[in-house]
């Protein structure tokens, strides 16, 4: 046995006969004092692991002034650990993901001292200011959090208005709305709300909030008319009024109201679908048959394509005009929805090509999705993905489907990488179970990717992903 091992028994030999455990728990209280005093001298981190442990073990053997102290103290602690991290973002514009991960656990821990109210008024307004000063460099990702942060160290009415002064020094958009918020929600003061509010109204959203204050004020009148404005001169986001004005007019059976503001919406190309939806429901409802028909037909000049949700897409349109319409008004307007549908939404398209047993289509457009033809009048997106119909379809035309295949495989290789061939070999992978299981031409299979297999023997990524084809 070596020197090293000997050595090492032996120490363990002295640790298991040295019961430290038992020595520790005969210490009086002055010498346990001093461990600790100690240990903190030589590992200044351990200050909030003490602190924890008071805070923990020790709520009944503290008054609630000591208890405050604690809490104090272990918030300095944590805002030191955060603040550490925050400082460095700021100086370089981010940083570490597991540095950014422990501020947010810091800034949390916060956050629960907070709520348990121990901190006393002259702490908070401190550490406001420290955070502002973190805060208005601005350049550390954690903007947000601290603003938080701030909204909690606020209870009484000198706390927000010292949170306003602190936003005021140095002025910005963003920085207005916070104060017109706090002003409104936190102080209750609408004289100065109102003042600022109506300085600042551009965006529809700025029109929102003050439609909103009206409302909740019981100020009907108000809140409509300034919504109507909101309409004509807000930019962006006009969601909420269009929303607000429609269920209004919807209450009052306002038709002509309603329909003005719907085509408001068409006007300003601004939540058309969703206007046109909620036109059909309030007609339906009327029981006006004529005029939800006319609603329903015109959403089909909205339908939104990939990548939206399936109740903005086509199919789920198609179907529920079908469902509404009466069978006479279904077969005249079908045939142009079906066609309009061809030109708008190829996958969806495809989907109602199936559900009318047109399946021979529905392969002619899988195949022409790979191809590139001038002239065909078909929008393809370059992350269209057909497969799914193509495994429904390639029992009845395996021959066709296992070209669709092919392809994919093809365009995966071409000017690709190793995840770009794996992709290609589930492709070839399902190319080989159509030629094996349903063509039953094994034979004919082996000698095709053997035949890629020496096109492209100079990609040895490929060649290596492919060896389990």
């Amino acid at each position: 046995m070596s020197s090293h091992n000997n050595s090492k028994t032996e120490k363990e030999l002295q640790n298991k006969n040295f019961p430290l455990e038992q020595k520790l728990r005969s210490l009086e209280s002055n010498d346990l004092f001093c461990l600790v005093q100690t240990l903190l001298k030589k590992t200044p981190e351990n200050h909030k692991t003490v602190l924890e442990w008071l805070k923990k073990e020790s709520v009944n053997l503290l008054t609630d002034e000591e208890t405050g102290r604690v809490d104090e103290k272990l918030l300095w602690e944590l805002w030191s650990d955060a603040r550490a991290i925050i400082s460095e973002f700021n100086c370089y514009g981010g940083g570490d993901d597991e540095d950014e991960n422990d501020c947010f656990d810091y800034l949390s821990q916060i956050q629960e001292l907070l709520a348990e109210g121990n901190i006393s008024n002259e702490t908070k307004r401190m550490m406001m200011d420290e955070i502002f000063e973190e805060y208005n460099i601005g350049n550390s990702g954690f903007g947000d959090s601290l603003i938080d942060l701030c909204y909690m160290l606020c209870d009484t009415k000198e706390e927000w208005q010292y949170l306003v002064k602190k936003l005021g020094e140095k002025p910005s958009d963003w920085r207005t709305t916070l104060i017109m918020g706090i002003q409104k929600n936190q102080l209750q003061d609408e004289e100065t709300y109102l003042k600022m509010r109506t300085k600042d109204l551009r965006f529809g959203m700025d029109y929102w909030d003050l439609v909103e204050f009206y409302n909740k004020k019981g100020e009907r009148e108000k809140a409509v008319e300034t919504a109507e404005i909101g309409l004509e001169k807000g930019e962006g986001r006009l969601t909420e009024l269009f929303l607000f004005l429609f269920a209004h007019y919807a209450t009052n059976r306002d038709k002509e109201n309603l329909e003005r503001v719907v085509q408001h919406a068409l006007k300003k190309k601004h939540d058309e679908q969703d206007m046109l939806d909620r036109l059909f429901e309030y007609y339906k409802k009327e029981c006006d048959y004529e005029n939800a028909k006319r609603a329903l037909l015109k959403t089909f000049e909205y339908v939104e394509g990939m990548g939206y949700l399936p109740k903005g897409r086509a199919y789920q349109r198609y179907k529920k005009t079908k469902e509404f319409l009466t069978e006479t008004d279904w077969n005249q307007v079908e045939p142009e929805i079906f066609q309009q549908i061809r030109n708008t939404d190829t996958e969806d398209y495809i989907r109602i090509c199936l559900d009318k047993g047109l399946k021979q289509e529905a392969v002619h457009i899988l195949l022409l999705s790979l191809q590139k033809q001038p002239g065909v009048r078909f929008v393809f997106l370059a992350e269209e993905n057909f497969d799914e119909f193509a495994d429904r379809l390639k029992e009845e035309f395996p021959e066709d489907i296992t070209m669709y295949y092919w392809q994919k495989a093809y365009r995966n290789i071409h000017n690709g990488n190793r995840s770009t061939y794996r992709i290609a070999v589930q492709y070839f992978k399902k190319a080989k179970q159509i030629f094996i299981k349903i063509l039953e031409k094994e034979t004919l299979w082996n000698e095709r990717i053997a035949a890629v297999r020496i096109e492209f023997k100079q990609r040895r990524a490929f060649i290596e992903e492919a060896r389990s084809l």
